[in-house]
């Protein structure tokens, strides 16, 4: 059997508005989640303190984290894989997402070997601006679906 230190988790946030990642083991989502009440959060990300505080405290967050914690040590003992990919996505990869991965990998890297990857924390406003025309498309797409049927 593999031991939990020779067990590598890369957990991954991402908005599911610039796609679902790739080759992943366990997928959350966190769009219907509730946002922060911080004052600008714009400003911040999930890694800060503030944007942490303020969701994290929420019952929505702390249960989603516990059922997440129980299903990968479930996950772990049946694959028996050395590496596991596990994503969470909210709707632009900033804030909920990146908030929940942070306070997996304090939980996780006790036990295992944990890498973080933030793939759409750095997004720039092109980027942004492009997804905002995709998702107006899509939108549009699904309303013509919904007159015509």
């Amino acid at each position: 059997m593999t031991e939990a230190e020779d067990i590598t988790i890369e957990l991954i946030s991402f908005g599911h508005s610039f796609g679902v990642p790739q080759n992943i083991d366990l997928l959350y989502s966190v769009r219907h989640f509730p946002t922060t009440n911080v004052e600008n959060y714009q400003q911040y990300d999930g890694r800060h303190k503030r944007i942490q505080n303020e969701l994290l405290n929420l019952v929505e967050y702390d249960d989603l984290i516990k059922m997440i914690t129980e299903q990968l040590s479930i996950f772990i003992h049946n694959q028996k894989k050395n590496s596991i990919k596990l994503a969470v996505g909210c709707e632009q990869g900033q804030h909920r997402s990146v908030a929940v991965i942070e306070r997996l990998a304090e939980l996780l890297k006790v036990t295992y070997n944990v890498e973080v990857n933030h793939r759409d924390l750095q997004r720039t406003r092109y980027d942004k601006k492009k997804q905002k025309e995709r998702t107006q498309n899509r939108d549009k797409k699904y309303t013509n679906y919904d007159e015509n049927n």
